[in-house]
């Protein structure tokens, strides 16, 4: 996203506006304010800093339980009664979330101002995504925002439980190989260094697993702030290399061939594509804008780019189902029956919403095997790194022995 300083002018008032937004283009920008009622006229792009521009965005990102609770205590201050502001108002005080607070602030101003929710919310996209936007501009334009915040609470508590499952899953590994790095580069700092003072007061020839396990200890011992610059640029440059489009296109494409990553991949996107296109419908949304929503906040580029090319398909007249044949190694035949039924008979909301449930089911479910079927390799890996480190401490003490 790229930083616009703009000046426009109110249609419908004429006054002059001069502000700050985030925007993926100038002509982005100059859309989401004519359907502000606001007609741009200049803009300029905001230096920005290149190296650790990404800083911001992790220290400034408000997680999704955040907004889970912001939703939810929302619809149901509008339920009780509360106006708008009031709420908003309310919401800032009690919220602990720095970045959201802030972002609050500024959208409570904009409201007071006589800007729309939506509006108000679109220049904060850490706090508030343009999925959660898109549903509040829904809300605002049908008139049904309580309605709308439930939907889009229940939808963000599914999306969050779904990270969380591969996210559990993931963290058991994690933890154990971090460990056992950790423990390794201690032993090759604070150990191995000790062992060799010993080695060094004999005339003997050291095995090769000890020279080996000796020359990495002095060269961590020694060069300590290289590994830590290498690490350090290694990390910066895979960040900075996904950002490049085509490298993130190729990487999506391969997690896709991966044994077992791929199946989790492809059941994480079709679980998240059935329960947001739920709430999408159920809130009112018409399909191609749906799918047009869909496209820009699908985070595996290899979905988002199917869904982009879906909605010319749609406003053609035909059917969803029809479309995703051609990408059977997408979407399994059962899902795509399933979805012609329900197109058929005027279910697909519904229809989506049982697919929903079936495959986060299956990818909690795909994640507790795998933790189970990971601890034993795991296991072996820590005994072969054991057994290696002893091998090449105790080696030589017997070399000694003999010496001796």
């Amino acid at each position: 996203m790229q930083v616009y300083l703009f000046t426009g002018r109110n249609k419908i008032t004429g006054a002059l506006i001069t502000e700050k937004r985030e925007a993926v283009s100038h002509t982005a920008l100059g859309e989401d304010l004519l359907r502000e009622g606001i007609l741009l006229t200049t803009y300029k792009k905001e230096k920005q800093k290149k190296m650790f521009n990404f800083a911001p965005r992790i220290f400034n990102r408000v997680p999704i339980l955040e907004r889970v609770l912001f939703a939810r205590y929302f619809g149901l201050m509008l339920r009780a009664g509360l106006d708008m502001k009031s709420s908003l108002a309310t919401l800032a005080k009690q919220t602990k979330n720095r970045s959201l607070i802030v972002a609050l602030q500024q959208v409570l101003q904009s409201v007071g101002s006589g800007k729309t929710l939506a509006a108000s919310m679109r220049p904060f996209p850490n706090a508030f995504p343009d999925l959660f936007v898109s549903f509040i501009e829904v809300g605002e334009a049908t008139g049904t925002l309580q309605e709308t915040l439930e939907v889009l609470a229940t939808q963000l508590q599914k999306e969050f439980e779904l990270r969380r499952a591969v996210m559990g899953g993931m963290l058991y590994p994690i933890v154990i190989v971090s460990a056992l790095v950790s423990v390794g580069i201690a032993m090759m700092i604070f150990v191995v260094p000790k062992l060799v003072e010993v080695f060094e007061g004999f005339n003997v020839e050291l095995p090769l697993m000890t020279r080996i396990l000796i020359g990495t200890s002095a060269f961590f011992s020694t060069y300590w702030y290289i590994v830590i610059l290498i690490a350090v640029g290694i990390g910066v440059s895979v960040w900075r290399l996904m950002k490049v489009p085509s490298i993130h296109m190729q990487l999506s494409r391969m997690l896709l061939h991966i044994p077992i990553v791929g199946r989790i991949t492809k059941d994480v996107n079709i679980a998240r594509f059935s329960r947001n296109l739920n709430s999408l419908l159920v809130s009112g949304v018409a399909f191609s804008e749906a799918l047009e929503i869909l496209g820009k906040n699908t985070p595996h580029l290899v979905y988002a780019r199917v869904f982009q090319k879906a909605q010319a398909h749609i406003k053609q007249g035909k059917t969803l189902s029809d479309f995703f044949k051609q990408y059977e190694n997408l979407f399994p035949s059962l899902v795509i029956s399933i979805m012609d039924v329900g197109e058929q008979t005027g279910e697909l909301a519904a229809v989506l919403k049982e697919v929903a449930s079936f495959y986060e089911g299956e990818v909690e479910q795909t994640m507790k095997n795998l933790t189970s079927i990971m601890e034993p390799v795991l296991m072996i890996m820590i005994g072969l790194g054991v057994g290696g480190l002893a091998i090449s401490i105790i080696s030589p003490i017997y070399s000694l022995v003999n010496v001796l």
